[in-house]
């Protein structure tokens, strides 16, 4: 048994060794096709409109498996020898594992769907705004995105009051604010 797994650890040593940049690229496209699809919002503000519809899925299953997901991918592109590689490359290599080491941050490291009610606040936010902000297409086309974001929030609202098991004082007191001075007074 210890051989075969010495045998195996060798084997993914020498093939990460042996990574090329285009493999990297490679890693990097597929994360980035992914994080669009599961942060909907965050794509329509970067002028990404392909998910107009949707909102982030913060169930404790999606946050579970975009934890497992981008722990996985920064493994691998720790694992990466970088060795002969342009210098251009080693940067972009650098840069990449940087935003997966921010991501698995903020999801693991800071937990804030359990401690930042503003990650939902800012999700209803930046939905609509998101949206509106640019005149990327007809008003019509944008308003039935609109108004198919604003029909999910009750169930991710519902969501976040599950979630948010250690709220942070002063996060919460910002997302109050935040919450309190968008809504119109009469």
């Amino acid at each position: 048994m210890k051989a075969v797994l010495l045998l195996i650890g060798a084997a993914l040593s020498i093939s990460n060794a042996n990574a090329d940049p285009a493999e990297l690229r490679k890693l990097a496209h597929q994360y980035y096709e992914w994080r669009d699809a599961d942060n909907p919002v965050l794509t329509s503000g970067q002028g990404g409109h392909r998910y107009d519809d949707r909102l982030t899925d913060y169930s404790p299953q999606a946050v579970s498996a975009r934890r497992a997901h981008i722990s996985e991918l920064l493994s691998k592109v720790k694992a990466m020898s970088t060795e002969g590689w342009s210098r251009d490359d080693r940067v972009d290599a650098i840069l990449f594992r940087a935003q997966l080491e921010g991501a698995d941050f903020l999801d693991r490291g800071r937990d804030q769907t359990a401690t930042d009610p503003q990650t939902y606040v800012n999700e209803c936010t930046n939905a609509i705004f998101g949206l509106l902000q640019k005149d990327y297409a007809s008003h019509r086309t944008r308003a039935l995105a609109a108004t198919a974001r604003l029909e999910k929030m009750p169930a991710m609202l519902r969501t976040a009051r599950t979630n948010l098991t250690k709220p942070v004082k002063l996060y919460a007191q910002l997302a109050i604010e935040a919450a309190t001075s968008s809504t119109p007074t009469a």
